[in-house]
């Protein structure tokens, strides 16, 4: 069994106030479940990670706020999350970010993994999934992606704008709140979720960053990281979400990324009842069903590689053998989630 994915509960206090003062009932819009963790984020440090993602992804449904992801994140305290956002105010660059970040995401959420991909002269900073969802997560993947807008601002300053913005869902109707925050060229509907920067911004130095400070801070994430000990398989699922479309992902590939052997990657596997194969099938579950939440016109040769493979014939079959089901059948069950949630929020 594995170890429920947690998150730090300042994302949901935080997320609370929001609702309030936009005129948002949390009440009448949350289940009993979804009440009680927002409750609990006043008493406990850690909540379910996929419970955080539900609630923003349900509240902008029922209140009908597609901006309401973006919208949070330009709203919220900045200090106002957990460990890792003690170093944004003195990181020296944004490479330096972007690698601390990386490392340290899973103390402040285990919602979502990110990695910065090489492009050229173009670095995409990916963030993705890695939680079970109700009804997807498109709302806190573009709070994410904001905030890290954000942060990249405290060191580049305020006019910065990325190359673009790529979205894995579907663009809402309106369009002019997104344009006003990110300042660039927006994809709907690509391949992933992911904020594009030019590679010359990687080195340039804030003038207000503190090197000293920052490896200070640096050591006790370090500290607090060791202490989790975490478990390889969560990283593991991390990297092959993050590299499964387009195919490729291989159990050697995936250990030299870890920085082990393939032998020792096989091995811990072996310990843990699992093969490299078992746990590329759960990804591809989870993005599979990632797609059906939001998709209302699925696309077999889109959904295939987004799943890794080259046919689409491919992806039909894996989703007859894992959910006894077609394309067609997965999109009408999921459209009539989608209504009977929006239906009956409470």
């Amino acid at each position: 069994m594995h170890r429920l994915a947690l998150a730090h509960t300042a994302s949901v206090q935080q997320f609370e106030r929001y609702a309030r003062i936009a005129g948002i009932d949390l009440d009448t819009i949350l289940s009993d479940e979804h009440r009680a963790v927002v409750v609990e984020a006043h008493h406990s440090e850690v909540i379910p990670a996929s419970a955080m993602v539900d609630i923003f992804q349900i509240v902008a449904i029922a209140a009908r706020r597609p901006d309401l992801g973006v919208g949070f994140a330009m709203w919220c305290n900045l200090h106002g999350y957990g460990p890792l956002s003690l170093l944004w105010d003195h990181c020296t660059t944004v490479e330096q970010l972007l690698r601390l970040s990386g490392r340290y995401l899973h103390l402040e959420t285990e919602a979502i993994g990110s990695s910065a991909l090489v492009e050229g002269d173009e670095i995409a900073v990916q963030q993705f999934l890695t939680v079970p969802t109700m009804l997807g997560g498109s709302q806190y993947l573009e709070a994410t992606l904001t905030l890290q807008l954000r942060t990249i601002r405290l060191i580049l300053g305020q006019q910065w704008h990325p190359l673009r913005m790529e979205f894995a869902h579907p663009a809402p109707d309106q369009l002019g709140f997104h344009r006003s925050v990110f300042r660039c060229p927006l994809v709907f509907g690509a391949d992933r979720s992911a904020l594009v920067l030019h590679h010359d911004d990687l080195a340039r130095e804030s003038p207000n960053g503190n090197a000293h400070l920052a490896a200070y801070l640096e050591r006790q994430l370090e500290a607090a990281r060791a202490s989790r000990q975490d478990d390889i398989l969560r990283p593991l699922e991390h990297l092959v979400t993050a590299n499964l479309a387009g195919g490729g992902m291989t159990l050697e590939r995936a250990a030299a990324s870890l920085g082990i052997s393939a032998r020792t990657l096989q091995r811990a596997l072996t310990a843990r009842g699992l093969s490299f194969s078992n746990v590329l099938a759960n990804v591809r579950r989870r993005v599979a069903g990632e797609y059906f939440a939001y998709q209302r016109q699925p696309n077999l040769t889109e959904l295939a590689h987004r799943l890794g493979y080259a046919e689409a014939s491919a992806a039909s079959r894996f989703l007859r053998e894992n959910f006894r089901a077609g394309a067609r059948l997965l999109s009408r069950r999921a459209r009539a989630e989608r209504s009977t949630r929006t239906d009956r929020p409470g």
